[in-house]
């Protein structure tokens, strides 16, 4: 009986510095987790169509109307028609963009400061077009984060999951 008690009494005893020893060691999946790059991806057509249809754009486009304006009314004909050739190839880019025909670079460039915020505040590697994702890396959807940058309308939203359930030319 005295050797049961003192068993008991060993184990009782010993029971804290396993719980220790136990938590002391690290579990193996926080090593492999930080190891692995974790990478915020975007919906290309979503964005696409949140940048045009986004006040960002519209303010871009008022410039450019306000400059064409003005410079028509200075009789500056080759600054005009350079406007109206942008005009023009704006909207063939965005249609292109659109189709999945055109890199969105010029979106892109837009949205460098709201990527570095956003790649900093949620600690990403790097944000990419969902296509181009390697699969080795953990991946983040932030298109709808990058759709609130843009203060993308419930409308522009709709649009954007349709486009998504039924791609351009397929």
């Amino acid at each position: 009986m005295r050797l049961i008690g003192f068993a008991v009494a060993l184990i009782l005893a010993s029971l804290p510095f396993a719980a220790i020893a136990q938590a002391a060691a690290p579990s193996p999946t926080p090593e492999v987790a930080q190891s692995i790059p974790v990478v915020g991806t975007f919906d290309k057509s979503s964005i696409v169509i949140a940048f045009y249809r986004s006040p960002l754009w519209a303010a871009i486009l008022a410039d450019r109307r306000f400059e064409l304006h003005t410079v028509k009314a200075g009789n500056d004909t080759a600054r005009a028609k350079e406007l109206e050739k942008y005009g023009a190839e704006s909207q063939e880019l965005a249609m292109q963009q659109l189709a999945g025909t055109a890199p969105v670079d010029n979106i892109v460039a837009v949205l460098q400061p709201e990527f570095k915020e956003l790649s900093s505040r949620t600690k990403l590697s790097a944000i990419v077009d969902s296509s181009a994702v390697d699969p080795k890396v953990a991946a983040v959807d932030v298109t709808s984060l990058l759709m609130d940058w843009l203060k993308a309308s419930s409308e522009t939203r709709k649009m954007a999951e349709e486009m998504h359930q039924h791609p351009v030319g397929k």
